[in-house]
């Protein structure tokens, strides 16, 4: 079998090649050229690169790291991670690569076998706690002395050292031989956690320097690191090493996804990238909206699993540049396809080995050699296939035959030219997105859960991620078993992400082999048939396109708010970190009834011990995939949570829409979604008219005096409530009262002038029928993102914003030093704190911002902000039922202020100091509170303000304080023009 690349001329050097000498001479050679480039443009040349991490080795070898240590690296592809690799390896420190998506039992079984002394890490991977985590690994590993985080953060416990800090006098060299293990990749494991590879100085550098002339990297290419670049095949075949040994430039990606990374591609002329068969898919199926530059583009690679023909002639085709197999394991083997193979060799095999002298035996089950082009599994030792794991004596014996061949568990038939194709594996291993994972350790991490008698993993096929986990599971005793419970038990318990189940199945008796041996192959059948069954029911998709702009984001929700107004009877707008989103017309309702029934517009409904639990199980099938939900909640809707009865509680209490369609609109981007393919081209003409469009006129607002009517019925019910806090009856509470306005406002110009004088937490415009109302909200409910992290942030205590500086900063500290407004937000926010203990982990609720000033349009008021993390069965909806009402819109305790409220008000609030939300598929949720608003419905329209009262407020300061609330919005209301 023939192979290109000799390792005569590295087994022939003078020198020891070691990786810690590498990056010095790759700045002899390369010096002043561009090694690394991010996504924010920032750029290293090589010599620049061998600064930072002559400088971080020697503040790390002043933190007493020596040669021969372990240093655990969890880091995605930032700068960082480099540094942080490179420092490693200059101290003679040994690596041991983490994947980014690891999460706590992975790292807790890692570092137990490797007996890191540093533990690298960012500030946070999609908001998890990388912190938090490493403070657990201390206490429970006595080898880690060190920890060393990338990114701007507050270290809280000992030994942790900010990377960017990291310096020191120019360290030793240490003595090393190009046999010694330079580094300890991941494998993936058939009993639970992955394995350690131990690589050497020799075979790592043959390993990208063989890989990099094989694949033809040139110091002109530019690589894309879209994958971890801790993983084998991004950083070393040939990879990011590979690309520095020609001189070539890095461009790091945190996101694989192909609107992040495409742009990149177009940007930075990127030649080269790397991918497995999951992405690639993604990546063809995106290049229907995506429309980024791709010319540049030479050569895409794809690895860690098998490229099904089909796929591999789409990428081509939709790609347009040349494509290269890859097949190979961090234990040594690497296949390639060759640049000039035909293109049916391309497409239909997996390629050949690296070296000549790399031996591959194909065996069957009594490991005799089968015929030539039959299945078996692969065997195969050569010049840099390791021996043995790290610290596995026993995994050795099995995985490797006293010869020294490595039992890949792969099975492979080899055709007439030597090219490998691969055909499965016989292990127990489940190859999804290219990931190796233990069906072992997923069966045991389920059998721990309550209700659960046994459970079987297997991997099932799957068009988009090769292979799926579906785990079968018998019940204890009869119990039901809820997947989404499953499924959050397991995050909850440390497991990763990549490893939580695709598809849960409940099975009463195990189908069985003739020798008595539970039947796998069956189960894959049941897998597959049970899947089929629910075709039917499988979810919609939203189709996507998306399109570029030079509009401010602002300026063209509004323009296309303005046609939506006319054309459609139905949108939301909601505006959330630099982000406008709209959704637009109804494909499904869920609302929540006055007696607590959840009704969906398809005809199911649900009537649970909550609305919350209702509400979750509402939006738990929701037939639509990657959905996004626009609702409200009127203020009413806390009446029934908090079991009191109000007259006012007609009507649904909240409702929820998830849109046919949807335009979001950022910086640069605007994407269109539908369901309804014969929607996008009026999506898209809608965009277009917009961008010509001019902006609503806004010079001739409605004169209107909001201190005119209702000063003395308003300081009466003041006066009242104040005596009733006086006696005991309860401790704050909200008092609003509204003001009439002319029943012809323009909302969508209105929107627009006060949108621009004020300064919101978020924002929203929206039209149901014959209803309508916007506003800038202070403050939000609620959040919940992806993770379970739960914020909430209370607002209490005014004053108002005059634009004149003196002024304002007098007025900003009377209300730092009043105590009735310091009162008051002190007692909200002990409030906000014991309602998401009811909702998050006790450990988890810290106040991390605490009286705060924050101005908000035409007021500024004293803020603090708290976080949590959900408890094991709460979802983002209990953390909603416990924090609604806002404690600023209602009062303490909220049951007998929200008495108070209907008491004397004595009429139906609605949507005024209730909310306006979005959620989305994967559990996240934002709420914002509706203050500072505008309404309108077929017969009049109007505003809302209340203030908070305490025991010392007056009434004359607390009708003061509503007029000034009025201010953010009464001035910047338009008319509507005559036709």
């Amino acid at each position: 079998m023939k192979a290109d690349i000799s390792v005569s001329s590295l087994s022939m050097c003078e020198q020891p090649i070691l990786l810690a000498r590498c990056l010095s001479q790759w700045v002899r050679d390369y010096g002043e050229r561009i090694a690394l480039v991010n996504e924010n443009g920032e750029c290293l040349t090589y010599t620049q690169l061998q600064e930072h991490v002559e400088h971080i080795a020697g503040g790390l070898y002043a933190a007493g790291l020596r040669a021969g240590d372990h240093a655990m690296v969890h880091m995605p592809n930032t700068f960082g991670f480099f540094y942080s690799f490179f420092a490693l390896l200059r101290l003679g420190v040994i690596p041991v690569m983490a994947m980014p998506n690891q999460r706590e039992q992975d790292i807790d079984a890692l570092m137990a076998l490797a007996r890191p002394a540093a533990y690298f890490i960012p500030n946070d991977v999609d908001e998890h706690d990388c912190l938090a985590l490493a403070q657990r690994m201390q206490a429970k590993h006595e080898s880690l002395r060190l920890v060393v985080m990338d990114g701007d953060a507050e270290c809280e416990i000992r030994d942790v050292q900010l990377l960017a800090t990291l310096d020191g006098p120019p360290c030793p060299w240490p003595e090393q031989d190009e046999r010694d293990t330079a580094v300890l990749l991941l494998s993936g494991g058939t009993t639970g956690t992955s394995k350690l590879i131990p690589r050497t100085h020799w075979d790592y550098c043959y390993n990208f320097t063989a890989s990099a002339k094989l694949c033809g990297f040139d110091r002109d290419m530019v690589f894309l690191a879209a994958l971890p670049a801790a993983h084998n095949f991004t950083l070393a075949s040939p990879g990011v090493l590979g690309t520095f040994q020609c001189g070539g430039t890095v461009v790091t990606s945190v996101s694989v996804s192909c609107d992040e990374a495409m742009p990149l591609i177009e940007k930075y002329k990127v030649t080269h990238v790397a991918l497995v068969p999951p992405l690639a898919k993604l990546w063809v199926e995106g290049r229907e909206w995506e429309d980024s530059d791709l010319s540049s583009l030479k050569l895409i690679q794809v690895g860690g699993a098998r490229l099904e023909a089909g796929l591999a002639r789409q990428l081509v085709d939709v790609i347009g540049c040349k494509l290269q197999q890859v097949f190979g394991m961090a234990e040594g083997l690497l296949c390639y396809t060759r640049l000039d193979d035909p293109l049916d060799t391309i497409i239909q095999t997996q390629g050949r080995p690296l070296s000549p002298e790399d031996e591959v035996r194909i065996v069957d089950e009594d490991d005799h050699d089968v015929s030539e082009g039959q299945v078996g599994q692969l065997l195969t030792r050569g010049p840099y296939t390791v021996r043995g794991y790290f610290r596995a004596p026993v995994q050795n014996a099995s995985s490797f035959t006293e010869d020294g061949f490595y039992r890949s568990g792969d099975l492979v038939r080899r055709d007439m030219n030597g090219n490998l194709i691969v055909e499965g594996r016989i292990k127990e291993q489940i190859n999804r997105c290219g990931e190796k994972i233990s069906a072992a350790q997923i069966e045991e991490a389920i059998s721990l859960l309550r209700g659960v008698h046994a459970a079987v993993a297997v991997g099932v096929p799957d068009e988009l991620l090769g292979e799926r986990i579906c785990v079968f599971i018998k019940p204890e005793g009869g119990q039901t078993i809820d997947p989404l419970h499953i499924k959050t038990a397991l995050r909850e318990g440390g497991l990763s992400d990549y490893k939580v189940p695709d598809q849960i199945e409940t099975i009463s008796e195990w189908p069985l082999t003739a020798a008595k041996k539970i039947d796998k192959r069956r189960l894959v059948a049941v897998a597959i048939q049970r899947a089929s069954a629910s075709q039917e029911a499988k979810p919609s998709s939203y189709l996507q396109e998306a399109m570029a702009t030079d509009a401010l984001p602002f300026e063209l929700a509004v323009k296309v708010a303005e046609i939506l107004q006319h054309e459609i009877s139905n949108y939301v707008l909601y505006e959330r970190r630099g982000e406008w989103t709209l959704g637009l017309e109804c494909a499904m309702r869920i609302t929540v009834d006055a007696d607590g029934t959840v009704r969906r517009s398809d005809g199911k409904s649900w009537r649970s011990a909550s609305p919350s639990e209702s509400l979750e199980q509402a939006m738990a099938d929701i037939p639509f995939e990657n959905w996004r939900a626009y609702g409200r909640a009127d203020f009413e809707f806390s009446y029934l949570t908090y079991g009191l009865d109000n007259p006012h509680s007609t009507g649904p209490l909240l409702s929820i829409v998830i849109p046919k369609s949807e335009i979001r609109i950022r910086q640069g981007a605007v994407q269109l979604r539908t369901l309804d393919s014969e929607e996008m081209p009026r999506l898209i003409a809608f965009a277009e008219r917009a961008e010509k469009n001019e902006l609503p006129r806004v010079d001739s607002p409605i004169a209107l005096d909001v201190r005119s009517t209702g000063g003395a019925q308003y300081r009466g019910i003041v006066t009242s409530a104040v005596q009733d806090m006086r006696q005991g009856r309860y401790q704050k509470v909200i008092l609003s009262r509204s003001v009439e306005v002319p029943p012809t406002v323009d909302m969508v110009a209105s929107y627009y002038a006060g949108r621009q004088s004020n300064t919101p937490a978020r924002s929203f415009l929206l039209q149901d029928g014959e209803f309508q109302a916007y506003g800038f909200s202070p403050e939000i409910v609620v959040t919940v993102d992806a993770r379970r992290n739960v914020t909430t942030q209370p607002l209490a205590g005014t004053r108002a914003l005059t634009g004149e500086q003196e002024k304002d900063l007098v007025l900003r500290k009377e209300l730092e030093s009043d105590v009735k407004e310091i009162a008051e937000h002190a007692v909200s926010v002990k409030l906000a704190v014991m309602e998401m203990l009811q909702a998050c982990k006790a450990e988890s609720v810290v106040v991390d911002e605490f009286m705060n000033v924050l101005e908000r349009g035409s007021v500024q008021h004293l803020a603090s902000h708290i976080k949590g993390v959900l408890i094991p069965g709460a979802s983002a909806w209990t953390a909603f039922e416990k924090l609604f009402p806002a404690v600023t819109a209602s009062g303490i305790p909220k049951k007998e202020a929200l008495e108070s409220i209907i008491r004397h008000e004595n009429r139906k609030r609605g949507l005024y100091s209730g909310c306006v939300l979005i959620a989305d598929s994967d559990g996240s949720l934002d709420a914002t509170l509706v203050l500072r608003s505008a309404y309108q419905d077929a017969s009049h329209a109007w505003l809302q303000a209340g203030a908070g009262l305490v025991p010392h407020s007056t009434p004359a300061r607390e009708w003061e304080e509503t007029c000034e609330k009025l201010t953010s919005v009464g001035p910047y209301l338009i008319p509507l023009k005559e036709n």
